[in-house]
């Protein structure tokens, strides 16, 4: 039996003031969840809609809207030649194609699910640069940034730490102060002293050692692994294991979980209702799903 599902990969959105001043654009009593929420409305319900960054052209077309769930095809314009039979020789003839990829976004989560697709994006991680350039270019328009994380796995970093004979490098990048309540609070409180200081985006530590003796210890960085792995961040470790040396990151340790792939009919209530559960279960931490299928 074909199993006519894909891979959807879990990334959280997170938007920041450029500011800590009140533009204009934020007279506009609306919240910046809500400026996405247009902005993310506005793909899935026009028909079409259009993006170019610096020579490539993106397509956004709407598909499918139920609540705060948005479907969204998302494509990337290629020009290809074709070959064909001529009266006197073969013909080139160029066409363009927009082969697409799935969006899934939950505007209550900020989450967005990204289907992987390599003849569309060969690196998923592109598709995930291209759509937070594109959400960056609109709300900067009210003077907020957007970032994307991946929303890593649940109990991976730590099996590498415990599984390694030595450490080298562990460096964290964490989104300002973003979701209330989310993360360790003592790390929030932090951060937001920071961004009260410097009015920075994210805040960027690295911890190094040369011989692999670096400790990273639960009591100590915990609080900061646990804000990057569940607000928004990113986290790369490099360590010893059975002897090798491996470079672990965020990248390669998103959480995916699997949809059927629609082409033409729209999905069900019932099929809408178990994405919801599904984004549900990989909003915290504590209950994200591990892929049963994938390998360390």
């Amino acid at each position: 039996m074909i199993d006519k599902r894909s891979p959807f990969f879990a990334y959280r959105y997170l938007v920041t003031p450029t500011s800590e001043q009140v533009s204009i654009f934020q007279e506009l009593n609306k919240s910046k969840e809500e400026l996405m929420t247009d902005i993310i409305s506005d793909l899935a319900l026009n028909t079409k809609s259009e993006w170019t960054k610096g020579n490539k052209r993106f397509l956004f077309y709407g598909f499918q809207h139920k609540d705060d769930i948005y479907i969204i095809k998302f494509a990337r314009e290629t020009n290809e030649n074709i070959y064909i039979e001529g009266d006197d020789d073969i013909e080139i003839r160029g066409i363009k194609e927009a082969k697409y990829v799935y969006l899934i976004v939950d505007t209550k989560h900020q989450i967005v699910l990204i289907e992987k697709n390599v003849s569309v994006f060969q690196h998923i991680e592109s598709s995930v640069n291209t759509l937070a350039d594109y959400f960056r270019s609109q709300m900067r328009n009210f003077d907020y940034v957007v970032n994307i994380y991946p929303l890593v796995s649940k109990k991976k970093f730590w099996n590498y730490v415990d599984s390694a004979e030595e450490i080298y490098e562990l460096s964290l990048e964490m989104n300002a102060p973003n979701m209330a309540l989310f993360g360790n609070s003592d790390t929030r409180n932090v951060l937001q002293q920071i961004k009260e200081t410097t009015n920075n985006e994210v805040f960027d530590i690295s911890f190094k050692n040369k011989e692999g003796q670096l400790k990273v210890l639960r009591e100590a960085l915990g609080g900061y692994i646990d804000y990057v792995r569940e607000v928004g961040g990113k986290y790369l470790l490099k360590f010893k294991r059975n002897g090798i040396r491996e470079t672990k990151s965020s990248e390669t340790d998103t959480a995916k979980i699997y949809i059927e792939r629609k082409k033409t009919e729209k999905y069900s209530d019932e099929e809408i209702q178990i994405i919801s559960e599904k984004l549900n279960t990989i909003h915290t931490l504590e209950s994200r799903e591990e892929d049963e299928n994938e390998n360390e």
